[in-house]
């Protein structure tokens, strides 16, 4: 087991055994509790020949024995050995104050050598429940433990007693189920259903299906995952097989089903951040080959049930962006596009509404139907045009008015789509899309027109700067001109040319650049010309900004060649890699910015035809 979670476990027992310290006679089996707790046989086993209760005596607050405390420390199994020895089967089934036996503390704290020895004595503990009715399994599936819930599916028997049903069934069934999803044991989850695909229909204590808490993963699908360029590129490189090869219940890794990495691996996988990708892309494998199960269970009830199975995980999806996740659901039943949520809403409204390009843009592979989609209209009589009129707050996009941009974006994209008379279509509070747009970004429009004056000016000093510094030495040459005919002496030298190309790229592109800025700071900030004007005389100007820089620092390391190549060879080098040294901040500062700023503007558009696929 990590070490980290051990220690982690062990506090978190320590501490609550601790806080709920009762009587004095708590406090008698104190030293029995630390040697417990650290492995120290030595002493427990003097207490344990001195006082023979003290082996299933219950200390401190929570009533636990020392086995219960060993197990959650992880410290020894050595000690959890000797305990298990000297204690009958029977008592190895002590509970403590919530009802939790041993094996229950081996599932949160993952002790899975631990759980071996306990079940090996007694093969009844698996069964046993705690106060909040769960088993050993599904405390080791809450606290994620992998190997132990392997174990625990392994020892664990599909019976009901006169009290509860089937671990395996019912509500216990699905809470089982949930737990694998949150923990993202995918794999084991696949299993668990196929053995018993019941539980796809039915819902847990509180009400949550395995396709409600499965929609709550966004990193279990490629469109919500977070995977940078190069790790995006290297995605498609990694075959994986089949997700569910392996069968938890012939006691092998699921995700590898010989124990080790070797079928999903080969040498070059040797980096780390490889591993991750590969990782990354069995998971979402798996995590699609689940949710085609629950889908395809789902359908098999009436169709009031699938409506309600189905509807609000897909709205979820939709609002969370998951791509595969709403496209294998219109694929499968495509009655969900028609399903609403309480507002009146359906999944390409919401899309529109959160600003969830991807699941919009399933629009152009519905054929014809994307017409009747795109029709809609919610509970307040706003259009999908109306929602795309709605300001809705962004933390992809950086920056005021790169907001506007890409909301005007939004804008534009949707009127394409929508009839042309819900352009001018009133929602309940007498509003047309365009009388929303303009009242839900007003203040957006002056952050916008405030952050682009600000940089517009900052940047327009420095160019002014540049201008002066680059005019000024055009006229004040390197070594000077001859007296009598006014030709610089170093005319026929090679730096002196370079001196002066450099020079006049200086002076062009700076006032190229302050030309821009000043077009900034001049400009009528309505709202369309955060769509084109505003982002493009900025990129010109940054990109303009940073060649008179360059060119200025070029000049400047010619002219001192110039100056002093007579006496000191060697000095270009050094100065021309200092020259490089302000250009590169420069570029390293502004790059990002000016990527952004390029690409939503003259970049390919977010809104396209994914795939010829008709989806339905």
């Amino acid at each position: 087991m990590n070490a980290k979670l051990k220690h982690e476990s062990h506090l978190y027992f320590f501490f609550l055994g601790v806080q709920e310290m009762g009587n004095e006679n708590d406090n008698h089996y104190l030293p029995l509790y630390k040697a417990a707790l650290h492995g120290d046989w030595i002493t427990a086993k003097r207490i344990f020949d001195s006082d023979s209760n003290a082996l299933t005596a219950k200390i401190l607050g929570l009533h636990e024995t020392a086995l219960h405390v060993s197990i959650s420390a992880g410290h020894s199994i050595e000690f959890v050995q000797k305990l298990v020895d000297r204690m009958s089967a029977d008592e190895l089934g002590i509970k403590n104050k919530y009802g939790n036996t041993p094996l229950h503390y081996a599932g949160v704290a993952g002790n899975t050598a631990a759980a071996k020895l306990l079940v090996n004595k007694n093969p009844k503990l698996p069964q046993e429940r705690n106060s909040d009715n769960d088993t050993p399994l599904h405390r080791a599936a809450a606290y994620a433990h992998e190997d132990t819930v392997q174990y625990l599916l392994l020892v664990t028997e599909d019976e009901e007693d006169p009290i509860h049903s089937s671990p395996f069934t019912d509500e216990d069934g699905v809470r089982l189920l949930n737990l694998l999803i949150i923990a993202d044991f995918y794999s084991i989850a696949l299993s668990v259903l196929k053995r018993y695909p019941g539980l796809a229909r039915k819902r847990d204590y509180n009400g949550f299906s395995a396709l409600d808490r499965l929609v709550e993963k966004p990193h279990a699908f490629l469109s919500g995952s977070r995977l940078g360029f190069f790790q995006r590129f290297l995605y498609h490189y990694f075959a994986v097989t089949s997700a569910d090869k392996a069968s938890v219940h012939q006691g092998k890794d699921v995700e590898t089903p010989d124990g080790s990495f070797d079928e999903y691996k080969n040498e070059s996988l040797q980096f780390q951040f490889l591993q991750h990708i590969q990782k990354t892309k069995v998971m979402h494998k798996q995590a699609m080959e689940l949710l085609r199960l629950l889908i395809s269970e789902a359908l098999k009830g009436s169709v009031l049930e699938a409506d309600n199975l189905l509807g609000p995980p897909t709205r979820i999806a939709a609002i969370l962006g998951i791509q595969e996740f709403v496209t294998e659901m219109i694929k499968s039943y495509p009655g969900t596009v028609w399903l609403r949520n309480m507002a009146g809403q359906n999944i390409f409204l919401l899309a529109v509404k959160h600003r969830q390009e991807k699941i919009f843009n399933l629009l152009y592979q519905m054929g014809t139907h994307n017409i009747f989609a795109a029709s809609l209209a919610d509970d307040l009589g706003n259009n999908m045009l109306h929602l795309a009129g709605k300001l809705e707050p962004s933390i992809k996009i950086s920056g005021a008015a790169l907001q506007m941009q890409r909301e005007l974006q939004w804008f534009k994209e949707v009127e394409k789509v929508v009839q042309p008379s819900y352009k001018e279509m009133k929602n309940n509070d007498r509003q047309t899309p365009r009388m929303v747009f303009t009242a839900e970004h007003k203040d957006l429009v002056e952050k916008g027109e405030k952050w682009m004056k600000d940089t517009a000016t900052s940047c327009a000093t420095v160019a002014a700067l540049v201008v002066t510094v680059v005019f000024a030495a055009a006229f004040t040459v390197p070594g000077g001109n001859d007296s009598d005919v006014g030709i610089p002496i170093y005319l026929k030298e090679t730096s002196f040319m370079i001196f002066a190309v450099s020079d006049t790229l200086g002076l062009f592109s700076s006032s190229t650049s302050l030309l821009m800025f000043l077009g900034i700071l001049t400009s009528r900030y309505s709202e369309e010309d955060f769509l084109r004007a505003l982002p493009m005389r900025l990129s010109i100007g940054l990109i303009a900004l940073f060649f008179s820089i360059a060119s200025m620092l070029t000049a400047f390391t010619a002219a001192f060649h110039l100056v002093l190549f007579h006496r000191v060879r060697w000095i270009t080098i050094p100065i021309g890699l200092l020259a490089c040294a302000p250009v590169t901040l420069f570029a390293l500062l502004q790059f990002p910015l000016l990527v952004e700023i390029v690409s939503s503007t003259f970049g390919p558009s977010i809104f396209y035809k994914e795939s010829e696929e008709i989806i339905f």
